[in-house]
């Protein structure tokens, strides 16, 4: 009985939504965002990430609009939905995570270096570490957060307050800032 209840106070809540009362959502949130925010957690085990998923969950039920006039069951599709986007997030940490390693590799060079190599490596390593350091604060932790202690985008998120989108751009801005830096110098090609 209860979850007719439930039902008819969502199908409620969208046609009054539909009907322009601003509240009508900011109640449907209430209702809803605890159990979303849980179910999220679960999924992808990051109070950041969860978060973006449902409000990208409710933002996908604002631009579905008068289509959702239609739905009898609204949790169920909200469940659905946050389902797709945790799965897209994980996605795309993965994505960036290859990324990102892919561009470490290959900035890090050989595993052994030629004997005039070896000679200039001490000049090499100055000017990266001064590179580095010409870094906005946030890119600087980033790329030392992910390079020199090996964390993950969601560690490096959870340690710096930041989302996965964040850490993928302070990464990648301060990539290409540091090889910038060194080309200019004529130390990568």
């Amino acid at each position: 009985m209860a979850q007719t209840d439930r039902e008819t106070q969502d199908t409620d809540l969208v046609r009054r939504h539909l009907a322009g009362d601003r509240t009508a959502i900011a109640r449907l949130i209430e209702i809803h965002e605890g159990p979303l925010l849980r179910f999220a957690r679960a999924r992808l085990g990051d109070e950041s990430l969860a978060q973006d998923a449902v409000q990208e969950t409710f933002l996908r039920f604002l631009r579905e609009g008068a289509r959702m006039r239609d739905v009898k069951a609204l949790f169920p599709w909200f469940l659905q939905v946050a389902r797709r986007v945790c799965l897209d997030l994980q996605r795309k940490e993965g994505s960036m995570e290859r990324k990102h390693e892919g561009a470490r590799r290959e900035a890090a060079g050989p595993a052994v270096a030629a004997p005039d190599e070896a000679l200039m490596s001490g000049e090499s390593n100055e000017r990266v570490r001064e590179a580095v350091a010409r870094l906005p604060e946030a890119q600087r932790e980033v790329l030392r957060l992910k390079l020199w202690e090996g964390l993950t985008y969601r560690e490096i998120g959870t340690r710096l307050g930041m989302t996965l989108t964040n850490v993928s751009y302070h990464l990648g801005q301060a990539v290409r800032a540091v090889a910038g830096q060194l080309r200019s110098q004529g130390i990568v090609g």
